[in-house]
């Protein structure tokens, strides 16, 4: 691995009985780095991430995570998965804790976090997405927009050496996808290193530094994200920019 290689990903296959979902992906994911993945529902999207803390067990393959194949027999994925916060498409809160509990409880089970440093914390980070007059609301009273912002800050808080994002998107209303795409966009700012499974076009054009094409289950294309929407050359990747854009 390279000095600023965090992630990588060699001859990774998953499949589902007969059915090959993903078919020997090989890649790498740098420190700082906004990667989005774009393609065709069914393509494998979703499954290639879920494979990358282990949500999905692969078939074959190796998955280095901090120079270690978090896929060998007697690896402690509980531990590899404190340093990859997860934000999926439905929010995952817990219906019955507040927003602060909600984003502590966490930090202060998992990792010891003293509860008083747990809860300043949490009022930092909601400030970052304009909800601290949230903190005791309940997921219930929050609109969609908002309870995927506190998703977000609720896996910031364990401090992750990488974010995925599994078209966290795509269970909003038009008007709210904005305020989340703005906290990614401010996130990925910041120097976050982040993979993201999205349908928005314009945040994978515009905020990620690398996009990758996946299609039946293999990477047609990986390249600056520019490069890829302004000179597609897979027939498949042009036909698909044709539908979306």
């Amino acid at each position: 691995m390279t000095g600023n290689e965090l992630l990588r990903v060699e001859h990774l296959t998953k499949k589902f009985g007969g059915l090959t979902v993903l078919d020997d992906i090989s890649t790498s994911f740098s420190a700082h780095e906004v990667v989005s993945v774009i393609g065709p529902s069914g393509g494998g999207k979703s499954t290639f991430l879920r494979c990358l803390n282990l949500l999905e067990v692969p078939t074959s393959g190796r998955i280095l995570f901090d120079g270690d194949d978090i896929c060998a027999k007697g690896t402690d994925i509980n531990v590899h998965r404190q340093k990859m916060g997860m934000v999926f498409q439905q929010f995952n809160l817990f219906n019955n804790m507040n927003v602060l509990k909600n984003m502590t409880a966490a930090p202060v089970k998992i990792l010891r976090m003293p509860e008083e440093a747990a809860k300043e914390k949490a009022l930092s980070l909601v400030r970052r997405v304009g909800l601290e007059d949230k903190l005791n609301a309940y997921p219930s009273q929050l609109s969609g927009g908002q309870k995927q912002r506190i998703a977000i800050v609720r896996a910031l808080m364990m401090d992750p050496e990488v974010m995925l994002f599994d078209e966290p998107t795509s269970a909003l209303d038009p008007e709210m996808i904005g305020e989340v795409l703005e906290v990614m966009k401010q996130l990925a700012e910041s120097g976050m290193t982040m993979i993201v499974v999205t349908h928005e076009m314009r945040f994978a054009r515009e905020v990620s530094s690398r996009t990758l094409f996946l299609d039946g289950g293999v990477i047609a294309e990986d390249k600056p994200s520019h490069e890829l929407f302004d000179h597609p050359e897979s027939p498949r990747l042009i036909s698909f920019l044709q539908k979306v854009l």
